[in-house]
């Protein structure tokens, strides 16, 4: 069964940060669903670079993108 969620991310440099982290480990949850994504300032950030990953190459590409935020 798949599991849909939607994200809500917020700014700030070290709240930023520590998305980053929490996104990654949802990234290695197989049967979760990102239905949508909001954020502003870092959280956007995060939010466009979990979303663009999967389209350029799956999960393993939206962890490389976060990385390298």
């Amino acid at each position: 069964m798949t599991h849909s969620i939607n994200l809500a991310l917020q700014g700030g440099g070290a709240h930023g940060a520590f998305t980053s982290g929490v996104l990654d480990r949802l990234l290695e949850v197989d049967n979760l669903e990102i239905a949508a994504i909001s954020g502003t300032s870092a959280g956007a950030l995060n939010g466009a670079a979990l979303k663009a990953g999967p389209i350029t190459g799956g999960r393993g590409a939206a962890r490389k993108r976060l990385d390298r935020l």
